[in-house]
């Protein structure tokens, strides 16, 4: 499947965000993310032409797979919940963002514009947006996971091996263990009054 197909399911997936977010025609653009020293959190880059179209760009990271040979073997979705990101179009990119001046396997030259990842909205499923830095505050904070099925505890594995481990004394039955628990209750409450 080549790019252009990938990018295209990809869009294909962040349909009803758009619908929810009331955007008609977005410019949708797969891009990575990556680190660069100097520079705190991830960073991505827009190329000047994808800039000077004057419109919001809205973004999905991707990892790209790799061969032994360094060769691209394919392109997946660079965080599990797939979120959709928005830059919000700024008429001062050039002023405001480093460049870097390359060029393109054709030989032309280009300009591409490292922008901050914490300077981009994130598109939520209901269509509305937050700050990219709210995203991952949220993201942290996020419920974990429930790995078991109840939420009793397992008694069998819980508590029978703690009570195992508990030295009895031998002559001390049930009962005289229930009549020391209960004595030590009613020397906490005369304790309390």
């Amino acid at each position: 499947m080549s790019r252009k197909e990938k990018e295209k399911e990809f869009f294909a997936h962040h349909m009803d965000k758009f619908r929810k977010a009331q955007v008609t025609d977005p410019f949708f653009a797969i891009k990575t993310a990556f680190f660069q020293k100097g520079k705190y959190g991830r960073q991505v880059q827009l190329f000047e032409g994808e800039l000077k179209r004057g419109e919001d760009i809205y973004i999905e990271f991707i990892d790209i797979m790799r061969d032994a040979l360094g060769k691209e073997t394919g392109i997946e979705h660079a965080f599990e919940d797939r979120p959709l990101f928005k830059y919000k179009h700024n008429p001062y990119f050039a002023e405001e963002y480093d460049v870097k001046e390359g060029t393109s396997s054709n030989g032309d030259n280009y300009f591409a514009y490292t922008i901050p990842l914490s300077e981009l909205m994130v598109i939520m499923p209901d269509g509305s947006e937050i700050t990219h830095n709210l995203y991952e505050k949220r993201k942290a904070e996020a419920p974990k996971e429930q790995v078991s099925l109840s939420v009793f505890p397992d008694f069998e594995n819980e508590f029978i091996p703690k009570l195992k481990d508990i030295s009895l004394d031998e002559e001390e039955s049930a009962s005289d263990i229930l009549l020391r628990i209960a004595a030590d209750f009613q020397k906490l409450a005369t304790k309390m009054k």
